[in-house]
């Protein structure tokens, strides 16, 4: 018995012997941080040099995830999706034109998106904004939608836009808000992600003529927003004293342009 056990225990020996070499070089061929780590701490590395290596292995984790995030978002792309206008509106003296809607985005931009690790999803808040018109401060209703555009690898991008609520009469406060929030959701998500729709200027080239074939220049409307342009060139100080002093009722009809607004006079205060 003795015997048999002895000669057992030595058939052994020689498979251990040949295992542990190939667990050093598997060690060994890996560059990563965790792995270097892990040897630091076997040859004896204090809490300090460990702490290092843990930074090193975080900012090395994020690298990747970006790498990764831009390779896929470069082949997302390349899919070429564009969002059909499908909703026609008409404002009347206002002028008509086409748009996307929310759900269209949603719809097409999701398959597209999961098939390259992508997901996405919106933070939303409703509040109000102290603005100053004329030298008299006022509390003016905002809405705040931020757009999380996060790849399966945890690299996120955020888009916020914001502004304020839309004015219709036959609407809750909290209606107008979520309008407005819907068309923020609906701009940060095709913005962050690179997307056009049909006919992107349609909303440009048909303000201002109504079902008569009357005019952009007929327009009341026109003189303000001419003057919200001029203002927002002058950066958002001078935008904000502009919007503040415009009624309800031409708010709601403007608000749609209030925020290619909002951008001029963002990049004239950077330009200053």
């Amino acid at each position: 018995m003795n015997t048999d056990t002895e000669t057992h225990v030595l058939d052994l020996e020689p498979v251990q012997q040949e295992r542990q070499p190939q667990q050093q070089t598997a060690l060994a061929v890996s560059g990563s941080p965790a792995d270097l780590m892990l040897r630091a701490m076997s040859q004896g590395a204090n809490l300090e040099q460990v702490e290092k290596m843990m930074d090193l292995q975080e900012r090395w984790e994020r690298r990747e995830a970006e790498k990764a995030f831009r390779e896929d978002f470069a082949a997302f792309r390349g899919e070429n999706v564009i969002i059909p206008k499908t909703k026609h509106v008409d404002r009347g003296r206002g002028g008509s034109f086409n748009q996307a809607e929310y759900d269209q985005v949603c719809g097409r931009l999701s398959p597209a998106l999961s098939r390259h690790g992508f997901g996405f999803r919106h933070d939303q808040r409703f509040g109000v904004r102290r603005v100053m018109a004329e030298g008299v401060e006022n509390d003016v209703g905002w809405v705040w939608v931020t757009c999380h555009l996060e790849h399966r690898k945890g690299h996120t991008e955020r888009l916020e836009l914001e502004g304020p609520p839309g004015d219709l009469s036959v609407n809750t406060p909290t209606q107008n808000m979520q309008t407005t929030a819907s068309y923020l959701k609906r701009q940060s998500l095709l913005a962050i992600t690179g997307t056009a729709t049909g006919g992107e200027d349609d909303e440009a080239t048909m303000r201002g003529i109504d079902a008569t074939g009357a005019t952009e220049a007929e327009d009341p409307l026109t003189a303000d927003l001419t003057a919200g342009r001029e203002a927002s060139m002058a950066g958002m100080a001078k935008l904000t004293a502009w919007w503040g002093a415009l009624d309800a009722k031409k708010r709601g009809r403007l608000q749609k342009d209030f925020a290619g607004l909002r951008r001029a006079a963002q990049e004239a205060d950077r330009a200053n």
